[in-house]
């Protein structure tokens, strides 16, 4: 997939060098999780995502911009035509409006060639930027989750927005 800055294509284990960076940063993966301490636990899960349990009910992209991959961005947990979607980028890509572009291009094609019928996004409620990147893309709040996402030892409570397929195409006709 192309939008007009990015190229969207599938993730590979290799990936892992340019994106581990983002998840040994604290700051980066205090909404997603541990940090990674080595390069080998970035290609661990990237194996996982790709060819592990969950690959059947997912989608995993690279974002890439001119230069190298800048992020990742998923679209898991596909079932009943609903799915979650997540996303990392590194952090010098951070608030320059490449999450939401790359989102954009996955949700045409998740409610499109997918046809997918529900798309959610799990935000911590202290990442204000994540809850942004939903509200840009026309997502609505449905509500809070207590205590449902580990990170550490600390339960984190998880805001669910929702998307459905008709709220992005009639969206998409007024853009």
């Amino acid at each position: 997939m192309r939008t007009g800055r990015l190229t969207l294509r599938a993730l590979r284990i290799a990936d892992a060098a340019a994106l581990f960076p983002a998840f040994r940063d604290l700051p980066t993966m205090r909404y997603f999780g541990e940090p990674h301490g080595s390069l080998a636990d970035t290609e661990a899960l990237f194996d996982h995502v790709i060819r592990g349990a969950g690959a059947p009910t997912s989608f995993q992209w690279a974002i890439y911009r001119a230069g190298g991959v800048i992020g990742s961005l998923s679209v898991n947990t596909i079932a009943n035509r609903t799915a979650r979607m997540g996303f990392i980028l590194l952090k010098e890509f951070h608030g320059r409006g490449y999450a939401t572009e790359a989102a954009g291009a996955v949700l045409d094609h998740a409610f499109g060639r997918l046809g997918l019928h529900r798309v959610a996004l799990y935000i911590d409620p202290e990442n204000g930027a994540s809850q942004r990147v939903a509200s840009r893309l026309g997502f609505t709040l449905e509500g809070r989750t207590r205590e449902s996402f580990p990170i550490g030892d600390v339960w984190r409570d998880e805001l669910v927005f929702g998307l459905l397929a008709r709220e992005w195409r009639a969206r998409s006709r007024v853009a």
